[in-house]
């Protein structure tokens, strides 16, 4: 019976690479159309760089009104899902901080785009050193580093790209374990149009920090359209983690363990995309879960998947085979 659906995932697999190249030509678009957003904030401690958890973020509109609120994770991070077009500010606030809020952020529309990532330096309150908490935040990144990880900052703000690099690549030589430096660095080489390099230094901050969203979300599509699903599969893991309400990423990672022989995963993860913002782009996540089904769930599952491929997606290149499929399955 395997074999009637293996023509689903092959399709599955070029259809879904070629979506995700042509929503973004760098990295995995990773919000939502329709003009909403996903906003990431990465808070960090500007006198060290180093992730600022247990802060308090908030989105808050243009007239001052809270829109929504979130606590920095472990290593800095917060997200806010399907962001309506707009402009908005980010807020951080926590103990012995001082309250930063972020300029302008444009949402959606041509300009701001599905995804945004908002790096936001938050400056400790107390004096270093008058407790063991702020001793080890101001001594991690040595000051040479740190000066020149902000003037690479301020040139990525200018889009000179070249002078950036340099800044970026000499705040890593000055302290090799600056994970911030390198995925900028990744940012920059994107910029500059050299893709080997710029894998080379996310794979770099990966190493040294594994939940960097942006540099997991780029490498994740690299080996997933280089068909490298074993490389592919653990930055999937991290970008969907991250994301959870992400249905492009959550799909590419049921794919990826399905390629990987992971089908009871693949099923999972497949079977939680239509429930996800957006989820009528990805009903090829149904073709997924069929596959996945193949061999171990009765016929009538199978063809519900299919059902429901048809549903949200009749007029796709794939709808003729999947109707084949069907009538196949039905007349058993």
């Amino acid at each position: 019976m395997r074999s009637n659906h293996l023509w689903s995932l092959t399709l599955a697999l070029a259809f879904f690479s070629a979506l995700s190249a042509a929503q973004s030509p760098t990295t995995m678009s990773t919000g939502t159309s329709g003009g909403l957003t996903t906003i990431t904030v990465r808070v960090s401690y500007q006198q060290s760089h180093r992730p600022a958890a247990a802060m308090h973020v908030e989105l808050i509109s243009p007239y001052g009104g809270m829109v929504d609120t979130r606590t920095t994770d472990g290593n800095g991070g917060a997200t806010f899902n399907s962001v309506s077009s707009g402009r908005y500010r980010v807020k951080v606030s926590g103990p012995d901080v001082e309250t930063t809020t972020s300029d302008l952020i444009e949402a959606g529309g041509s300009i701001g785009g599905p995804y945004i990532t908002e790096n936001i330096q938050v400056k400790l309150t107390k004096p270093a050193g008058t407790d063991a908490g702020a001793a080890g935040i101001a001594v991690i990144v040595p000051e040479a580093a740190q000066k020149e990880f902000n003037l690479g900052v301020k040139e990525m703000d200018k889009k000179h790209w070249e002078e950036a690099k340099d800044h970026f690549q000499k705040a890593i030589a000055a302290f090799p374990k600056y994970a911030e430096a390198f995925n900028n660095l990744a940012q920059v080489e994107i910029q500059l149009k050299d893709g080997k390099s710029a894998v080379e230094a996310f794979r770099s901050a990966t190493q040294i920090d594994p939940t960097l969203p942006q540099a997991n979300v780029y490498l994740g599509q690299f080996y997933y359209e280089n068909v490298q699903y074993k490389d592919a599969e653990p930055y999937l893991l991290h970008a969907s983690a991250d994301q959870p309400e992400n249905a492009q990423i959550l799909t590419a990672l049921a794919n990826v363990e399905m390629q990987n022989g992971e089908t009871d995963l693949a099923l999972t993860n497949a079977r939680k995309v239509p429930s996800l913002p957006n989820a009528k782009q990805f009903a090829i996540s149904h073709l997924i879960a069929a596959q996945a089904l193949t061999g171990k769930g009765p016929d009538d599952e199978i063809a519900k998947e299919y059902e429901a491929y048809l549903k949200e997606a009749p007029d796709s290149s794939l709808a003729p085979r999947v109707k084949e499929a069907l009538a196949k399955l039905k007349s058993k």
